[in-house]
């Protein structure tokens, strides 16, 4: 990481903790795929790109309300993700129990005990 980006993020935000975990955060974010708030001419890693953003005033810090309201999104989410999961795979277990059982006629015909 350059120093000159981290001093002019330090600049505009001199709380040293607070920028850590903004960046961290918004860093993180960069690596899921979130698109960047800034040009980046350099191809720079996703912690000097939050940084930068951070600097120029566009990502800023999130009061504890409202980190509160958005982990609380993030998990409803998550739970409503998950429940569609598993009600695919059940559906899809259903069809292939099905078509396992139409495929197959009941009885076993190297024992002779097909009906």
């Amino acid at each position: 990481m350059k120093l000159r980006t981290m001093e002019i993020a330090l600049k505009a935000h001199p709380n040293r903790f607070q920028l850590t975990m903004m960046a961290v955060a918004r860093a993180k974010d960069l690596n899921e795929g979130e698109p960047a708030l800034v040009h980046n001419e350099e191809q720079a890693k996703p912690v000097v790109m939050a940084l930068r953003e951070i600097a120029e005033g566009l990502v800023v810090p999130a009061t504890h309300d409202e980190m509160k309201r958005i982990k609380d999104a993030k998990r409803v989410v998550r739970d409503r993700a998950l429940r569609i999961a598993e009600q695919e795979g059940l559906q899809a277990e259903e069809d292939s129990d099905d078509s396992y059982a139409s495929a197959h006629p009941k009885g076993d015909p190297s024992r002779g005990d097909n009906p």
